[in-house]
C-alpha cells in the first residue's frame, strides 16, 4: 500500500514538472552523431529465446505488454493479459527522478546519466545482459521516449542491482494503456 501511495505521488510530482523537446543529452547527442544517422550502437546486442547464452553476472528477465481494461468484473474471467513483447532496453548507470525530464509521469527525456548499454528483446520479451556489479536503471524505448514506471523511495528510476556472480531476474512491465 505504501509503494502505491509512494508511486502516486512521484507520478503527480513528475507529471507537474516542466517538458522539454528532445530525449538526449548533449554528450549523448554527440555520441548518435559520431556513430552516423544509420549505424547502431557498438553496445545493441540482439538475443533470442534459441539464442540466450548463460551469464556468470548481470540481468536476465523479460518485458511484458499489458493493456486494455483491467479492472476486476464478476462477469469476466480473470487474465492476466501479460504478454512478451520485442523492445529495445535501455540500461544506464543508476539514474534519479531529478536527472531527466518526465512527461505523463512515466516517459523520460533529456537524462542526464551514462547510457551503459542496451538491449533488443527477442519477440517473446526475453533478454539476459551481461554487466558489471553495481546499480543500474531501466528503460524501454517507446513514441513518448523512454519508459519506465517504477521507483524506489530515493526517486530512482527502474532500480537494479546487479552483485558480483550474480544474475538479477527482472521482469519490466509495459503497461501505460491499461487501466485499473
Amino acid at each position: 500500500m505504501f509503494k502505491l501511495l509512494l508511486l502516486s505521488l512521484v507520478l503527480l510530482q513528475n507529471n507537474c514538472s516542466s517538458s522539454r523537446p528532445g530525449s538526449l543529452n548533449p554528450n549523448q547527442q554527440e555520441e548518435m552523431e559520431k556513430a552516423g544517422a544509420n549505424a547502431e550502437p557498438e553496445q545493441t546486442k540482439v538475443v533470442g529465446v534459441t539464442e540466450q547464452v548463460p551469464i556468470a553476472q548481470g540481468i536476465t528477465g523479460k518485458v511484458l505488454w499489458v493493456s486494455g481494461n483491467k479492472m476486476p468484473s464478476p462477469d469476466a474471467p480473470q487474465s492476466s493479459g501479460r504478454r512478451g513483447i520485442q523492445r529495445t532496453l535501455y540500461i544506464y548507470e543508476l539514474t534519479n527522478s531529478r536527472q531527466v525530464t518526465t512527461i505523463d509521469g512515466v516517459f523520460h527525456i533529456d537524462i542526464q546519466a551514462n547510457l551503459v548499454t542496451q538491449v533488443v528483446t527477442d519477440a517473446s520479451g526475453n533478454f539476459t545482459v551481461s554487466l558489471k556489479p553495481g546499480r543500474y536503471s531501466l528503460f524501454t524505448k517507446e513514441d513518448k521516449g523512454l519508459y519506465a514506471n517504477l521507483f524506489d523511495g530515493e526517486n530512482n528510476i527502474f532500480p537494479v542491482k546487479v552483485e558480483e556472480g550474480q544474475v538479477t531476474n527482472v521482469e519490466f512491465l509495459i503497461n501505460y494503456n491499461a487501466h485499473y
